[in-house]
């Protein structure tokens, strides 16, 4: 088993702001034990109902062969999978926001564009995928409490709220209600594009047609011009 990943994304961050990193450490593996734990009776259980569900197809199509070596094992597999694109709800928001910097003086628009990012419908459970735009606007009349986040928090935010079961519009909603109550700006817009396989696969079955959605409040709201900028620098209003 790797750990590199995790130790550098979770545990060097949290061990480098301890005193006692061996105390820490052993809380955190007892947090973990049991976490894993849960997630596998999660499992075991998202296991046995797929398993009830290939026996529907089965009956739905009798030629269906569930010996074949394809599907040997599928049940477990659609589970993991299955809380690995939802482990968005088992990410804390303000964790990601813990670490912030001034904004000093900067009173410009901050984007981050084109990230891309992997979510799930949740009245089909089919997946849709895209990519989301953040940008917001720092609010410099606040002095020092005026604050800025790395870039890599901006991806992370997007991350947490599409790794769950939900509309578009709630993700786009969420992430731009997340940056507005931990980083507190004059202004934040978010777009997103998002192409859904409930539209692709079935139904209407259009595989080239794209949804986007947007969320803003503040400045961007409140000024035509600075929508328009954010929406030029994204590529959308050419």
């Amino acid at each position: 088993m790797a750990y590199e990943y995790t130790f550098n994304k979770d545990l060097a961050r949290n061990l480098a702001k301890v005193q006692d990193p061996e105390r820490f450490l052993d809380a955190e593996l007892a947090k973990l034990r049991q976490r894993a734990l849960e997630l596998n009776t999660a499992r075991e259980k998202m296991s046995q109902g797929y398993e009830q569900v290939l026996q529907g197809l089965k009956l739905a199509f009798p030629d269906l062969d569930l010996e074949d070596k394809n599907l040997v094992g599928t049940p477990n597999r659609m589970a993991r999978a299955l809380l690995e694109v939802c482990a968005g709800m088992g990410t804390s928001e303000k964790e990601i926001f813990s670490t912030t910097f001034p904004a000093d003086n900067y009173n410009e628009v901050i984007i981050l564009k084109d990230i891309d990012y992997n979510s799930l419908c949740s009245h089909h459970f089919f997946p849709f995928t895209g990519k989301a735009h953040v940008g917001y606007l720092p609010d410099t009349t606040k002095g020092d409490e005026s604050r800025v986040v790395g870039l890599s928090k901006l991806a992370h935010i997007v991350d947490c709220h599409a790794q769950r079961p939900q509309l578009q519009e709630r993700m786009c909603y969420n992430i731009m209600s997340s940056i507005k109550n931990e980083l507190k700006p004059a202004g934040v817009m978010v777009v997103i594009e998002g192409q859904h396989g409930c539209l692709s696969c079935r139904s209407a079955k259009k595989a080239n047609a794209s949804m986007i959605t947007s969320a803003l409040d503040g400045k961007f709201k409140e000024d035509p011009k600075l929508r328009g900028e954010f929406l030029s620098l994204i590529g959308l209003n050419k």
